[in-house]
């Protein structure tokens, strides 16, 4: 038994062509044999403006005319770590469908081959996954893109790429996409120093807290970076710092268990990372006496007494006077980049 009746069917197909959005159908993202006939292919990118969070009716060119003109961000920085895209699409999409875009190098293939640059500037945040490359339509032809960017280290660079609406699933080839520029300059270790107001001499046993400072603060975000390398592998791009002990007798980290390299993590005030040492007793050198062979005898020779003569002075080795810590930030993603800092710690 039927719950409609004929009569109703036609006010009600009437109402949904008065209201255009409720028969608005989303482009298919789906496999070609399995979309419904009639849907709308995806449109295309037909223009690129980067939003210029300083003067916001000004946005920046997707390819600057001039370095004034080019976007710059800072990847891993507090408010300087993305890049938001404004995009203009060749025709208007229904709010609520949802839009899959693709990030692809500045030259080569658009369509089943890994983007090798992209994938090293544009993280992923679970191992292969960009959510943020899913962005939900308004009713209208523009839509933002924000894009989250991985930490550089040692020197800026400026990356191109190209960005195009479109799905591996729906069978099509993606419209030609469009290209966009932006520098993104690298973090920078600021200082590192002895926590506490003792500054004298270390005793030994005594512990030590280290503090490393960048130059401006981290986005916790960015340790859930991944990026991918040349060979596919994913890496870390979560910020660390590397050390190094000279003496390398003369202390240990406790807190390390595996090398030299910790997290940093800016969780005091001042927004610095502390990592302890402890200074250690210094291990004597293991010297192997040799019994002299083929020995010759030296005849005497006559010599003049020497008078007030004085002990001779230790040698500076058997007894360091200080300790030199080393410090320099490093991701798994791109290893060690940029300055390297030193401390000295006096030693008693």
């Amino acid at each position: 038994m039927s719950f409609f009746k004929p009569e109703y069917l036609l006010p009600a197909a009437a109402f949904l062509c008065l209201t255009g959005e409720a028969v608005a159908q989303c482009p298919s993202t789906r496999f070609a044999e399995r979309s419904v006939p009639g849907t709308p292919l995806l449109p295309a990118v037909t223009r690129i403006e980067i939003e210029n969070p300083s003067a916001p009716s000004k946005p920046y060119p997707a390819i600057p005319g001039s370095p004034v003109d080019r976007a710059q961000t800072t990847g891993g920085v507090v408010g300087k770590s993305s890049l938001t895209l404004i995009v203009t699409l060749s025709s208007d999409v229904a709010s609520g469908c949802e839009l899959p875009f693709s990030v692809y190098d500045d030259a080569g293939p658009t369509i089943n081959h890994r983007q090798i640059n992209s994938d090293a500037v544009f993280p992923a945040f679970y191992v292969n996954t960009r959510p943020y490359l899913r962005v939900i339509a308004n009713g209208s032809n523009q839509v933002r893109l924000t894009l989250p960017v991985a930490i550089r280290l040692g020197t800026s660079h400026i990356h191109r790429h190209r960005l195009g609406l479109s799905t591996p699933y729906s069978n099509q080839t993606p419209e030609t996409p469009v290209p966009f520029e932006f520098q993104n300059n690298p973090v920078r270790i600021a200082s590192i120093y002895r926590v506490g107001a003792n500054t004298g001499p270390a005793q030994t046993g005594e512990r030590v807290e280290i503090a490393v400072k960048t130059v401006e603060p981290i986005d916790p975000a960015s340790n859930d970076y991944t990026v991918f390398k040349i060979n596919g592998d994913p890496r870390s791009n979560a910020l660390k710092v590397r050390y190094s002990l000279s003496p390398t007798n003369l202390a240990q980290f406790p807190s390390l268990t595996n090398g030299s390299v910790a997290a940093f993590a800016p969780n005091f005030a001042d927004g610095s990372s502390r990592l302890p040492i402890i200074i250690s007793t210094p291990a004597p050198a293991n010297v192997t006496l040799k019994s002299p062979t083929n020995l010759t005898q030296i005849p005497r020779v006559p010599t003049r007494p020497q008078l007030n003569t004085r002990p001779a002075a230790p040698a500076a080795t058997d007894a360091p006077q200080s300790l030199v810590v080393s410090a320099q930030l490093y991701t798994e993603s791109t290893s060690e980049g940029g300055e390297t800092l030193s401390l000295e710690i006096p030693l008693n």
